[in-house]
């Protein structure tokens, strides 16, 4: 009986670690360890957000990054700019206990205030469309749904199998994929979009450059013939090369973006050249 008692108080003062299925490594590396699951979630970029909604966890949303291309349900739900400096005050009267942030595009300083206050930050950037499944994963582990994540991100996956199913075998298409017009900023070979637009049987022109976002000369982009522009912008590409304009959510490194895979696949040609001269795939920033 000493020895059980022994071993019963040795057991419970052991420290026990958190559920194996609330931590999870983000997508910068960092270990995000929860002591339960995240019941109050602020998201500090519009593709978080979208990860959120997709899990259906539209109710643990106490304030979102400020965008106007929400669901109409999130309209009574706190709106927070992120694209400056935090306003460190408010976030901190929220309560939250995970902040969903954009590794990039959240200031450094905000992020790691943040965790010196106490609240555990997921670092998202996902590079890939795997880690976009992967992500849906991770953070509804993280809200102590596993089901909801792995049911989310196998029907984002078969999402994308189906988005371009039409150019399956359809010409390979070389692009220009246009981010600003003056002076030319478009896409190096280090961006995930590649991999988007691998999938509509398009080949980046610019895929050659080992950068994620480059600059270049009108020289250079003379001197490298394409079949396409692509632009958010219908009136910003010029120079008389078909312009087929593309939808806000393919460029957003989230659930939504096989809606604009799949806009952009409905409205590019199929056969290797006939292409009319100005085609727009959908809609609003939304």
């Amino acid at each position: 009986m000493r020895i059980l008692a022994f071993f019963l108080i040795t057991l419970l003062a052991a420290p026990f670690p958190a559920p194996a299925n609330l931590q999870v490594t983000d997508d910068l590396g960092h270990r995000v360890t929860l002591e339960a699951p995240a019941r109050r979630i602020v998201t500090l970029s519009p593709h978080a957000t979208e990860l959120l909604l997709a899990l259906g966890l539209e109710s643990r949303l106490v304030a979102v990054a400020d965008f106007a291309g929400y669901p109409r349900s999130l309209d009574g739900v706190p709106r927070l700019a992120s694209l400056g400096p935090l306003d460190r005050e408010r976030l901190l009267l929220l309560r939250p206990d995970l902040v969903v942030a954009w590794a990039s595009g959240n200031r450094p300083a905000d992020l790691r205030w943040l965790e010196r206050a106490g609240i555990p930050v997921y670092r998202s950037e996902p590079r890939t469309l795997a880690e976009i499944a992967e992500s849906l994963r991770k953070l509804a582990r993280l809200a102590g749904t596993p089901r909801a994540g792995a049911e989310a991100a196998s029907t984002f996956e078969r999402a994308l199998e189906a988005a371009c199913r039409r150019r399956r075998n359809a010409p390979l298409l070389r692009v220009y994929y246009e981010i600003w017009p003056s002076p030319p900023m478009t896409l190096g070979g280090r961006h995930w979009l590649n991999e988007v637009l691998a999938r509509a049987r398009l080949v980046n022109v610019f895929a050659d450059v080992p950068a994620g976002i480059v600059t270049v000369s009108r020289e250079a982009l003379l001197a490298r013939p394409h079949d396409l522009v692509l632009t958010g912008n219908p009136e910003a590409a010029g120079g008389g090369s078909r312009i087929v304009t593309v939808d806000p959510t393919l460029e957003r490194p989230g659930p939504r973006i096989v809606e604009g895979l799949g806009q952009l696949c409905r409205n590019l040609p199929t056969g290797s050249s006939a292409a009319p001269d100005r085609q727009t795939a959908a809609s609003g920033r939304n």
